[in-house]
């Protein structure tokens, strides 16, 4: 595997930093300015569509922003994008993923011929379970000339 370009560190550095200060800063305004907070939360909900998913509830999940696992997830995800690369219209990297069978696979292995294959990528978020419906009319409106993949990602907080 070898050792990361020197300018991967620098960039990763760099992250931490902004990442650490973005936690730091949003705990201590959660704890300064709880109502402040959940509205400006609230309101990102609403452009996502899941403040109208009937089950969701900010209590269960506004708490674990700014959290120690929120702090690890963030800056995991954005160090793996530092390394990420694609080329437009270009083949998408073959990820490994793991099978609900608990198989350990690639995300090619999914293809079938030329046909294409539409990734999904989701956590059982409000929001994305509430837009999940559309993605199962998507399947049986185009399945016919393309394969579909749900791939489950790690979820930013807690569940509970």
């Amino acid at each position: 595997m070898g050792l990361p370009q020197p300018g991967l560190w620098l960039k990763r550095l760099w992250v931490l930093l902004e990442v650490a200060v973005h936690v730091v800063v949003g705990k201590v305004l959660l704890i300064l300015f709880p109502d402040r907070v959940k509205r400006n939360i609230l309101a990102m909900g609403e452009k996502t569509g899941m403040t109208r998913n009937p089950h969701f509830s900010h209590d269960n999940w506004i708490p674990t922003f700014f959290s120690t696992q929120y702090f690890w997830f963030v800056l995991k995800v954005r160090w793996q994008r530092l390394e990420d690369t694609t080329e437009l219209g270009g083949l998408a990297p073959n990820c490994p993923v793991v099978h609900l069978s608990g198989q350990r696979c690639n995300i090619w292995e999914f293809m079938q011929g030329n046909r294409p294959l539409v990734l999904n990528f989701g956590s059982c978020t409000p929001s994305f379970m509430f837009k999940f419906d559309q993605f199962k009319r998507l399947i049986e409106d185009f399945s016919s000339i393309a394969d579909f993949l749900v791939i489950y990602i790690e979820e930013a907080h807690a569940s509970g």
